[in-house]
């Protein structure tokens, strides 16, 4: 009996040990679930996935059937991202070498049903403004997946704010595994803030780095929101026809 009791107390307590780790998930594929079951069943015709990696998450958005799937990285990714292209069924995507950021060629396309960013967003200081302009390519009703990492400094984690990381050093860089064009790094409530004020609705925190480990959920945030189906007002880009707000349209 005390053997019995003492292998059921080994198991609660390897138990809790995986619980405070995570499950060991891919978190991108946890992320694509939360896709799937937010979307509830509607097709998502036109996606755009911006800054593909490894083409893990191409493979998964192809797997939703779209009509077109536009797939955008910057120059100097287009040859590590021809190795996996090019194992790809290409009839459906097409994949364009561009910043999305600042390119004109953005500005020309019809909007998407879905957008899928993960990685991107902190690698650009003008995050906000990123944001609108997601949101303004996609269409009423439109799904924004957003994944981003987020404030290293323990105190800071659970604040509304942004953190500077500058001026970039080696040291900063091994202590918080920050590339050194990382200088702006949000709060998850920060980055739910932002997606609120330029205009996104239904905002949901997925539990997709937790799955994974505790340490990836404290240093990244992920979240699925939805452009309404009708202008509201009181966000913070909300003046919509006027032509002075020039930063409202994020160009």
């Amino acid at each position: 009996m005390i053997g019995f009791r003492r292998g059921v107390a080994g198991v609660k307590s390897v138990a809790k040990r995986v619980l405070r780790r995570g499950g060991g998930a891919d978190y991108r594929a946890a992320l694509f679930d939360d896709l799937r079951a937010y979307s509830n069943g509607v097709k998502l015709r036109r996606i755009l996935e911006i800054g593909p990696k490894d083409g893990q998450d191409t493979r998964r958005l192809l797997g939703l059937e779209p009509e077109e799937l536009v797939v955008i990285d910057l120059p100097r990714m287009k040859d590590a991202s021809e190795q996996w292209l090019r194992e790809l069924d290409r009839s459906r995507l097409r994949y364009i070498s561009a910043n999305f950021m600042y390119s004109d060629l953005v500005e020309e396309w019809d909007p998407f049903d879905c957008i899928w960013c993960t990685g991107v967003l902190y690698h650009n200081p003008e995050q906000l403004r990123m944001l609108k302009r997601l949101f303004d390519r996609l269409h009423r009703g439109g799904i924004l997946v957003i994944e981003s990492a987020t404030i290293r400094r323990p105190w800071l984690r659970h604040a509304n704010c942004v953190e500077i990381i500058y001026p970039p050093s080696e040291k900063i860089e091994r202590k918080y595994h920050l590339s050194r064009n990382i200088t702006h790094v949000p709060s998850a409530k920060a980055l739910a803030s932002w997606l609120a004020m330029v205009g996104f609705h239904r905002i949901v925190r997925s539990e997709c780095h937790r799955k994974s480990s505790a340490a990836l959920a404290r240093h990244r945030a992920a979240y699925l929101a939805t452009k309404p189906l009708e202008p509201r007002d009181g966000t913070y880009y909300s003046l919509d026809g006027d032509e002075g707000f020039v930063i409202g349209r994020a160009r």
